[in-house]
């Protein structure tokens, strides 16, 4: 099985909406997708790869105010007209929902094609193989105490589509790759590890290959560890990278769902004051080269920029077309589906803090009396409490700062609190 273009996409969506009466729906919407999907792992000299070819179709179906929902891991046009007729019987048994008022309408995207790489397309499991290989040989290069390298990479290609009865024919295609090295290194009987990231919407050779050395330089860097005599209240630096771990909570408190149905913390707290007043976080559908950037969302309506948090002020909230009705207003653009078997929800989308100030790791380090560095890989971030906001991670690869210096690295350390009160303590 081939990918299928949008174009195709479109098409078969539009022949089953318009059956949408005969089949007794007074509104109907296809979401369609297909996936190339290939990914590979390499253990220092072992290769295993796997590639993937993915297709199916969701479909919501309104009779009145009841919404029924069917899916199918096929596109041909009997099976999509077949599953449709199942999300009207499901329709006709679940209640009426007085808060829907109809599927979206269609609107004009500015952009008019999302992040799609040819390249990236055309490169062949050989020529990653080999990236991959040259990658490790790159991190054994840093030192004999490098002892192993565990190199992923996935790229995928895919195309989904959107087609309703109440206008909406469009979607996107797209491209991403992703890679990442762990490296387990051992001098004089000790043991450390650190990871190393990659991810892109294109395909960028030097990136890749240098996956495996940073992974190395970083558990290089982590010999001759200690541990904290004892636990103490005092500042962190965080790495770019990890930062997500400690703020994964403002996605779920951000999402009008959640806000609607009071499981926010940011529940009745538009316009005030959340966080410091140095902090600006954006949510941005549109930001150039984001992993999230497309077109439109997985309802077709044409993705946008937004500011959720304005120095320091709540401003507003991510909304799909649902949870926008519900309150008189657009949706933002911000209907996400885990997969064609899922019905679209709030989700944000590429988040971007921005600094007040132009300072690096480096120069932040400068300014704590006594502190963490945390610049690698953390675990137990997924067991934050997003509505209460306790958070609990640990990492491998943190350093105790003292008086604007890194003092030595750190075996282990846990770092705690609570994220509505981080939010009021950057220091960015």
């Amino acid at each position: 099985m081939d990918l299928i273009n949008l174009d195709e996409l479109i098409n078969i969506g539009l022949k089953v909406v318009e059956k949408a009466k005969e089949i007794g729906a007074d509104e109907l919407e296809i979401f369609l997708s297909s996936s190339d999907v290939f990914s590979m792992r390499v253990i220092t000299n072992y290769v295993t790869t796997r590639r993937g070819l993915d297709a199916g179709v969701g479909i919501r179906a309104v009779v009145g105010k009841r919404v029924g929902f069917a899916s199918a891991s096929s596109i041909s046009e009997e099976i999509i007209l077949e599953t449709a007729k199942n999300a009207v019987k499901i329709a006709k048994t679940r209640p009426e929902d007085p808060d829907f008022k109809h599927l979206p309408d269609p609107k004009k995207p500015s952009a008019k094609r999302g992040i799609y790489d040819e390249e990236l397309v055309t490169k062949s499991s050989d020529e990653l193989i080999k990236i991959a290989s040259d990658s490790i040989k790159r991190g054994f290069d840093k030192s004999s105490a490098v002892k192993k390298i565990d190199y992923n990479l996935t790229k995928q290609v895919g195309v989904f589509a959107v087609v309703n009865s109440r206008g909406v024919e469009i979607g996107d295609s797209y491209t991403t790759i992703f890679s990442w090295a762990s490296v387990k290194a051992e001098r004089n009987g000790e043991t450390v590890t650190a990871y190393e990231i990659f991810s892109s919407r294109r395909f960028e050779e030097e990136p890749l290959l240098t996956v495996s050395e940073k992974a190395a330089e970083r558990a290089l860097r982590m010999f001759g560890g200690k541990k904290l005599e004892k636990a103490f209240t005092g500042q962190a630096v965080i790495e770019n990278f990890v930062v997500s771990d400690f703020l994964w909570p403002l996605t779920y408190n951000v999402n009008a769902r959640n806000v609607q149905e009071k499981r926010s913390g940011f529940a009745n707290k538009l316009n005030t004051e959340v966080a410091n007043e140095k902090v600006t976080i954006l949510d941005d559908g549109t930001l150039p080269e984001g992993l999230m950037t497309f077109t439109v969302d997985m309802e077709g309506i044409p993705m946008t920029k937004k500011t959720l948090i304005e120095k320091g002020v709540l401003k507003t909230f991510v909304y799909d077309s649902y949870t926008a009705f519900r309150e008189g207003r657009e949706s933002t653009g911000n209907a996400m589906r885990r997969s064609f078997e899922n019905l679209p929800a709030p989700s944000t989308t590429n988040i971007v803090m921005e600094a007040m100030a132009n300072k690096g790791a480096q120069e932040l380090i400068m300014e704590i009396d006594k502190g963490v560095y945390i610049g690698g890989f953390t675990m137990g971030s997924h067991l934050t409490d997003p509505l209460k906001g306790t958070f609990s991670v640990t990492s491998l690869n943190a350093f105790y700062v003292e008086n604007g210096d890194i003092k030595y690295p750190l075996k282990s350390v846990t770092a705690g609190g609570n994220f509505y009160e981080l939010l009021r303590n950057i220091l960015i």
